[in-house]
């Protein structure tokens, strides 16, 4: 036994839409000249209106034109074109005409929340005064240092080494080979 539906096709027609019945319209056209009958046949029911036209697809431009209400006509004809290569033998029913629209859709860039915490002027300065002040450290401790520029370079060697042994390589080739690559000044 059926359960009645929870809302009704009708309730769909009052409830407001975004996309126009000209779009939606114009989806059914483009389906149908892509598809033929096989489309409109998918919603046919033979029972027709006053004005002649099938109550079953009548029916289904409501639910689509619901479903699609909160997509921009753009989407709406760039999902139709991928319906050809997405779709080229059957026409894809509403959830899988959804899925291209989404498809379709132009991703929205992360923005972040907005809550950032400010940080005065004078903290600024007295902060980058401070790392240029460890920054000039750091430079006078190497120049001090025997060799320089290359004075980590031993312990970098040592290190490299370790990581080729641990890798199941031989360590005393590469620090052979390294040594003849970057020999180390007395």
């Amino acid at each position: 036994m059926l359960k009645p539906a929870a809302i009704t096709a009708d309730q769909f027609a009052t409830q407001p839409q975004g996309v126009n019945e000209t779009t939606v319209n114009n989806v059914f056209k483009v389906m149908h000249g892509y598809y033929g009958n096989l489309f409109l046949s998918k919603f046919a029911t033979g029972v027709v209106d006053s004005q002649g036209r099938d109550m079953g697809v009548k029916s289904a431009r409501t639910i689509w034109a619901h479903s699609l209400r909160d997509i921009a006509e753009s989407v709406v004809l760039d999902a139709l074109t991928r319906c050809q290569t997405a779709h080229p033998e059957f026409p894809p029913a509403l959830p899988q005409f959804l899925a291209l629209c989404r498809a379709a859709a132009p991703r929205v860039a992360y923005e972040g929340s907005g809550h950032v915490i400010g940080m005065s002027t004078e903290l600024k300065q007295r902060n980058a005064a401070r790392a240029r002040e460890i920054n000039a450290r750091h430079d006078r401790r190497k120049q001090s240092q025997p060799g320089g520029e290359l004075a980590g370079l031993p312990v970098l060697k040592v290190l490299i080494a370790g990581a080729i042994a641990t890798a199941g390589g031989d360590e005393v080739a590469a620090l052979r080979r390294m040594d003849r690559m970057y020999p180390c000044q007395p």
